[in-house]
């Protein structure tokens, strides 16, 4: 085979890949976890879609811990999607980095949902869409999604519910990653002159369950932004309980009840 035909067929392969689209800008978003992003090669890659499971609603938290980073430094527009509400909590936003005025939560029935992330995915605005499904999406609407992150170079997030099994997250799927995060115990802090020891850094179990081109993996990690206490929990108590009040400054039980009336 001669160097100009094995030039035209990798540039066919790179088509067939989707790599070579004229408007599509591969970059790389960094979790800020240096473990991840060292097997990730720097971080999730945008232009395709990234799939978290959420095997438990306790454990959103745990995802959230994962996801909320990457957004806040990314630096870009992030288009939340729900057929509910989302219960997104401004102040815990903002200790996150991110900036309110570049987030846009859209609330969709369930049958426009994947349509006005696709809208938003194929858009010429770089930006970031989490995208919350309450049932798994089919390879039909996952590929519509992929091929518009693909031409525009914007990167899209699954962030759905998904019951804990054997085998986590087997169903089909074209995203490029899927990831599982859990809470994990945390080690104990041990200080001088204290019986009993702190509670530790907050831990996550991260699961790299799929990873497009390489291979799975999974870590014990300490979440960046809870670290652990410096002194003992009663010691903060005591330091943040309010003034005691003078007698007779709290109404008595008869009348908080006709108030209630």
């Amino acid at each position: 085979m001669t160097s100009n035909a094995l030039a035209r067929l990798r540039e066919q392969v790179r088509c067939l890949e989707r790599r070579s689209l004229p408007h599509s800008t591969i970059r790389m978003l960094p979790t800020g976890l240096q473990p991840v992003d060292n097997h990730l090669g720097g971080g999730l890659r945008t232009a395709s879609l990234h799939d978290v499971l959420v095997p438990d609603p306790l454990e959103v938290g745990a995802s959230l811990a994962l996801l909320l980073p990457l957004l806040a430094h990314s630096g870009q527009p992030v288009f939340w999607l729900g057929a509910v509400p989302s219960q997104l909590h401004a102040w815990g936003l903002r200790q996150t980095g991110i900036s309110l005025r570049r987030l846009v939560c859209i609330e969709s029935d369930e049958a426009s949902i994947l349509a006005v992330a696709e809208d938003i995915l194929r858009g010429p605005e770089h930006a970031l869409v989490v995208i919350g499904v309450p049932r798994v999406p089919s390879l039909t609407e996952v590929r519509r999604l992929n091929l518009a992150a693909e031409a525009s170079g914007n990167a899209g997030f699954f962030l759905r519910s998904a019951a804990p099994s054997r085998t986590p997250g087997k169903d089909p799927c074209a995203c490029a990653t899927r990831w599982q995060v859990t809470s994990a115990p945390s080690a104990p802090l041990f200080l001088p002159g204290l019986a009993m020891p702190l509670p530790g850094s907050r831990r996550l179990s991260v699961s790299l369950l799929r990873l497009r081109g390489g291979r799975p993996a999974h870590w014990f990690l300490d979440c960046p932004d809870h670290a652990p206490f410096s002194r003992p929990v009663d010691a903060l108590l005591a330091h943040r309980a309010p003034s005691a009040l003078p007698a007779g400054a709290l109404p008595g039980r008869a009348s908080a009840c006709r108030a209630r009336a």
